[in-house]
């Protein structure tokens, strides 16, 4: 008893903590969307001349925009996910129609500038060509993101990170490759268990944590590889179309 109000206590915290959050990114999001009617106003009245001379982009401007509207409903996203986990309970997937390549896609643009930093390349192989699967598309979105966002700390500067893929039967074959530094066998080892150790410090191992609830969230499989000095490969194994008891077992 004292264990579980001891959870509830926390579960609550994080509650508030969600609800404060959600206020200090409200001024961002508007922010945002001030500054984009801004910028779009002030780019159909300059000139192309002198966009091209103050070296301005449009595109660019608009990416970051978006990147940033994009990061603050995530977070959003990610603090119920934080709090499920505390609960060790997941609300069901909401299957649907989605392509893998364009999910990673999504997670190489909100990475992009914080992989420029360091000159790591971000690369997508095999991707473009892989079939249609049912899947919760923001989960995904989570898994791939936490992957990625992971693995860039890992790897030196002009190292890369590749998403790639490949169709195995009524499966998707697929791997999230860095070229970064490894986990020594006691951190790997542990990594999708209740011992899960962070290499980080001050790490939690929650990231992995929820990209494995995702993972069997679909009725996949994940494993990694890794090398010390050479590098971590996460290989992820997703059906098609997840059985009936894959979301079943998620709502109880």
């Amino acid at each position: 008893l004292f264990e579980e109000a001891k959870l509830a206590e926390v579960v609550h915290r994080i509650g508030d903590i969600g609800h404060d959050v959600k206020n200090m990114l409200t001024p961002v999001v508007l922010g945002s969307k001030i500054l984009q009617e801004e910028l779009d106003a002030l780019f159909k009245q300059m000139p192309k001349a002198s966009l091209q001379e103050a070296d301005v982009n449009q595109e660019r401007c608009d990416m970051v925009i978006g990147m940033l509207n994009n990061s603050a409903r995530r977070i959003q996203d990610r603090v119920k996910e934080i709090a499920d986990c505390m609960k060790n309970l997941s609300s069901p997937p909401v299957f649907g129609t989605c392509r893998i390549a364009a999910i990673v896609q999504v997670v190489f643009n909100d990475m992009r500038f914080l992989a420029e930093e360091k000159s790591i390349s971000l690369r997508a192989e095999g991707l473009d060509v892989l079939p249609a699967v049912q899947a919760d598309e923001r989960r995904l979105y989570n898994a791939f993101y936490n992957l990625v966002n992971n693995a860039i700390p890992e790897v030196p500067t002009g190292g890369r990170i590749t998403v790639s893929g490949h169709q195995e039967g009524d499966h998707l074959l697929l791997a999230v490759a860095d070229t970064g530094r490894g986990m020594p066998a006691r951190i790997r080892d542990s990594l999708f268990t209740s011992r899960a150790i962070s290499p980080k410090p001050g790490g939690t191992g929650l990231g992995t944590k929820i990209v494995k609830d995702v993972v069997d969230a679909h009725g996949g499989t994940i494993t990694v590889e890794s090398q010390e000095n050479v590098g971590t490969t996460f290989h992820i194994r997703l059906p098609l179309r997840p059985s009936a008891s894959s979301a079943d077992h998620q709502k109880t």
